[in-house]
Protein backbone atom coordinates (compact mmCIF):
# COMPACT_ATOMS: atom_id res chain seq x y z
CA UNK A 1 0.00 0.00 0.00
CA UNK A 2 1.63 3.44 -1.06
CA UNK A 3 2.10 6.27 1.34
CA UNK A 4 1.46 9.68 -0.26
CA UNK A 5 4.29 11.98 1.30
CA UNK A 6 2.72 15.56 2.49
CA UNK A 7 3.79 18.89 0.64
CA UNK A 8 5.56 20.75 2.86
CA UNK A 9 4.83 24.56 2.50
CA UNK A 10 8.16 26.52 1.68
CA UNK A 11 8.75 28.69 4.76
CA UNK A 12 9.06 32.08 3.83
CA UNK A 13 5.93 32.58 2.21
CA UNK A 14 4.32 35.61 1.74
CA UNK A 15 3.40 36.29 5.67
CA UNK A 16 6.96 36.02 6.52
CA UNK A 17 8.47 37.74 4.25
CA UNK A 18 6.00 41.04 4.88
CA UNK A 19 6.79 40.62 8.18
CA UNK A 20 10.70 40.84 7.86
CA UNK A 21 9.88 43.96 5.17
CA UNK A 22 7.58 46.04 7.34
CA UNK A 23 8.83 45.55 10.46
CA UNK A 24 12.69 45.79 9.73
CA UNK A 25 11.47 49.30 7.57
CA UNK A 26 10.78 51.22 10.85
CA UNK A 27 13.83 50.60 12.79
CA UNK A 28 15.93 51.63 9.38
CA UNK A 29 14.23 54.32 8.27
CA UNK A 30 14.25 55.48 12.35
CA UNK A 31 18.26 54.85 12.24
CA UNK A 32 19.22 56.50 9.16
CA UNK A 33 16.80 59.11 9.27
CA UNK A 34 16.53 60.00 5.30
CA UNK A 35 14.49 63.09 5.38
CA UNK A 36 15.12 64.58 8.61
CA UNK A 37 17.85 66.51 9.93
CA UNK A 38 18.12 65.31 13.95
CA UNK A 39 16.94 62.39 15.85
CA UNK A 40 13.82 64.31 17.71
CA UNK A 41 12.02 64.98 14.45
CA UNK A 42 12.54 61.78 13.05
CA UNK A 43 11.54 59.74 16.50
CA UNK A 44 8.15 62.59 15.93
CA UNK A 45 7.64 61.08 12.67
CA UNK A 46 8.12 57.67 13.74
CA UNK A 47 5.67 57.99 16.80
CA UNK A 48 2.53 59.41 14.52
CA UNK A 49 3.32 56.76 12.00
CA UNK A 50 2.84 54.04 14.45
CA UNK A 51 0.02 55.23 16.51
CA UNK A 52 -1.91 55.70 13.11
CA UNK A 53 -0.72 52.11 12.33
CA UNK A 54 -1.83 51.24 15.93
CA UNK A 55 -5.47 52.60 15.65
CA UNK A 56 -5.88 50.97 12.08
CA UNK A 57 -4.64 47.23 12.72
CA UNK A 58 -6.51 47.79 16.13
CA UNK A 59 -9.79 48.68 14.83
CA UNK A 60 -9.48 46.41 11.87
CA UNK A 61 -8.90 43.20 14.57
CA UNK A 62 -11.60 44.51 17.10
CA UNK A 63 -14.26 45.08 14.27
CA UNK A 64 -13.22 41.57 12.64
CA UNK A 65 -13.76 39.45 15.63
CA UNK A 66 -17.13 41.57 16.20
CA UNK A 67 -18.47 40.82 13.19
CA UNK A 68 -17.95 36.91 11.97
CA UNK A 69 -18.65 37.32 8.32
CA UNK A 70 -16.43 39.70 8.03
CA UNK A 71 -13.78 37.34 9.61
CA UNK A 72 -14.38 34.81 7.40
CA UNK A 73 -13.88 36.57 4.77
CA UNK A 74 -10.65 38.09 6.05
CA UNK A 75 -9.47 34.45 6.68
CA UNK A 76 -10.00 33.48 3.20
CA UNK A 77 -8.62 36.14 1.11
CA UNK A 78 -5.51 37.04 3.68
CA UNK A 79 -4.89 33.65 4.49
CA UNK A 80 -1.02 34.63 3.19
CA UNK A 81 -0.53 37.54 5.90
CA UNK A 82 -2.56 36.22 8.77
CA UNK A 83 -1.69 33.06 11.10
CA UNK A 84 -4.94 30.12 11.43
CA UNK A 85 -4.28 30.66 15.00
CA UNK A 86 -4.71 34.43 14.78
CA UNK A 87 -8.41 34.33 13.76
CA UNK A 88 -10.06 34.47 17.39
CA UNK A 89 -7.42 37.10 18.56
CA UNK A 90 -5.48 40.55 17.48
CA UNK A 91 -3.13 39.63 14.83
CA UNK A 92 0.28 40.12 14.97
CA UNK A 93 0.52 43.57 13.17
CA UNK A 94 -1.13 45.03 15.85
CA UNK A 95 1.10 43.67 18.74
CA UNK A 96 4.18 44.76 16.42
CA UNK A 97 2.95 48.48 16.40
CA UNK A 98 2.34 48.48 20.10
CA UNK A 99 5.43 47.01 21.05
CA UNK A 100 7.37 49.35 18.41
CA UNK A 101 5.32 52.58 19.47
CA UNK A 102 6.62 51.92 23.31
CA UNK A 103 9.83 50.99 22.49
CA UNK A 104 10.30 54.43 20.63
CA UNK A 105 8.48 56.17 23.25
CA UNK A 106 10.39 54.90 26.14
CA UNK A 107 13.94 54.15 25.29
CA UNK A 108 16.70 55.60 23.46
CA UNK A 109 17.13 55.53 20.02
CA UNK A 110 19.91 53.17 20.10
CA UNK A 111 17.66 51.03 22.07
CA UNK A 112 14.70 50.91 20.56
CA UNK A 113 16.38 50.78 16.73
CA UNK A 114 18.01 47.18 18.36
CA UNK A 115 15.21 45.93 20.01
CA UNK A 116 12.88 46.40 17.20
CA UNK A 117 15.05 44.28 14.49
CA UNK A 118 15.40 41.75 17.40
CA UNK A 119 11.97 41.35 16.56
CA UNK A 120 12.34 41.85 12.74
CA UNK A 121 15.59 39.77 12.22
CA UNK A 122 16.32 37.48 14.89
CA UNK A 123 12.54 35.87 15.70
CA UNK A 124 12.72 35.64 12.16
CA UNK A 125 16.18 33.82 12.14
CA UNK A 126 14.83 31.21 15.55
CA UNK A 127 11.87 30.67 12.90
CA UNK A 128 14.11 29.46 10.37
CA UNK A 129 16.47 27.55 12.65
CA UNK A 130 13.81 25.78 14.83
CA UNK A 131 11.99 24.84 11.76
CA UNK A 132 14.85 23.49 9.66
CA UNK A 133 17.14 22.03 12.86
CA UNK A 134 14.98 21.88 16.08
CA UNK A 135 14.53 18.76 17.08
CA UNK A 136 12.80 18.57 20.81
CA UNK A 137 9.97 21.59 20.86
CA UNK A 138 8.80 23.08 23.75
CA UNK A 139 5.45 24.46 23.29
CA UNK A 140 6.33 25.11 19.80
CA UNK A 141 9.84 26.70 20.41
CA UNK A 142 13.33 24.78 20.26
CA UNK A 143 16.93 25.37 21.74
CA UNK A 144 18.03 25.86 17.84
CA UNK A 145 15.91 28.64 17.37
CA UNK A 146 17.29 30.33 20.52
CA UNK A 147 20.62 29.65 19.09
CA UNK A 148 19.06 31.42 15.48
CA UNK A 149 17.88 34.24 17.64
CA UNK A 150 21.03 34.93 19.00
CA UNK A 151 23.47 34.56 16.19
CA UNK A 152 21.08 36.96 13.97
CA UNK A 153 21.03 39.72 17.46
CA UNK A 154 24.22 39.74 18.48
CA UNK A 155 25.88 40.78 15.68
CA UNK A 156 23.18 43.49 14.95
CA UNK A 157 23.16 45.20 18.71
CA UNK A 158 27.00 45.16 18.28
CA UNK A 159 26.61 47.54 15.27
CA UNK A 160 23.93 49.88 16.81
CA UNK A 161 24.99 50.05 20.24
CA UNK A 162 28.77 49.69 20.25
CA UNK A 163 29.23 47.52 22.97
CA UNK A 164 30.06 44.02 22.79
CA UNK A 165 29.50 43.12 26.46
CA UNK A 166 25.45 45.29 26.03
CA UNK A 167 25.32 43.61 22.98
CA UNK A 168 26.07 39.44 23.95
CA UNK A 169 23.65 40.05 27.37
CA UNK A 170 21.04 41.83 25.33
CA UNK A 171 21.10 39.22 22.91
CA UNK A 172 20.96 36.53 25.66
CA UNK A 173 18.03 38.06 26.92
CA UNK A 174 15.98 38.66 23.90
CA UNK A 175 16.61 34.57 22.76
CA UNK A 176 15.29 33.84 26.21
CA UNK A 177 12.32 35.97 26.16
CA UNK A 178 11.53 34.69 22.86
CA UNK A 179 11.95 31.23 23.74
CA UNK A 180 9.35 31.66 27.04
CA UNK A 181 7.13 34.50 24.82
CA UNK A 182 4.58 30.93 24.48
CA UNK A 183 1.60 32.67 26.17
CA UNK A 184 1.99 36.16 25.09
CA UNK A 185 2.66 37.25 21.33
CA UNK A 186 6.45 37.65 21.18
CA UNK A 187 5.32 40.46 18.35
CA UNK A 188 4.97 42.60 21.97
CA UNK A 189 7.40 40.69 24.27
CA UNK A 190 10.74 40.12 22.07
CA UNK A 191 10.71 44.38 21.74
CA UNK A 192 9.21 45.52 24.96
CA UNK A 193 10.62 43.44 27.64
CA UNK A 194 14.53 42.98 25.35
CA UNK A 195 14.76 47.19 24.80
CA UNK A 196 14.08 47.27 28.91
CA UNK A 197 16.58 44.78 29.44
CA UNK A 198 18.64 46.32 27.09
CA UNK A 199 18.29 49.61 29.19
CA UNK A 200 18.98 47.60 32.87
CA UNK A 201 22.06 46.22 31.26
CA UNK A 202 23.60 49.21 29.65
CA UNK A 203 23.65 50.40 33.46
CA UNK A 204 25.95 48.01 34.93
CA UNK A 205 29.65 49.38 35.44
CA UNK A 206 31.93 46.87 33.48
Amino acid sequence: MSQTTPVSKPFLGMRKVFHVFTSSAIPLFYWFLPFFDTAREGRAFILIVLSSAFVLFFLFDGLRLLFPPLNRYVMRYFSLLIRQSEEKRFTGATFTCLSFLIVVFFFSREIAVTAMLFLSLGDTAAEIAGKNWGRKKYFGRSLEGMVGFFIAAFPLAWLVLQDWRVAFLGAVTGALIEFFSFRIDDNLTVPALSAASIWLISRIPF
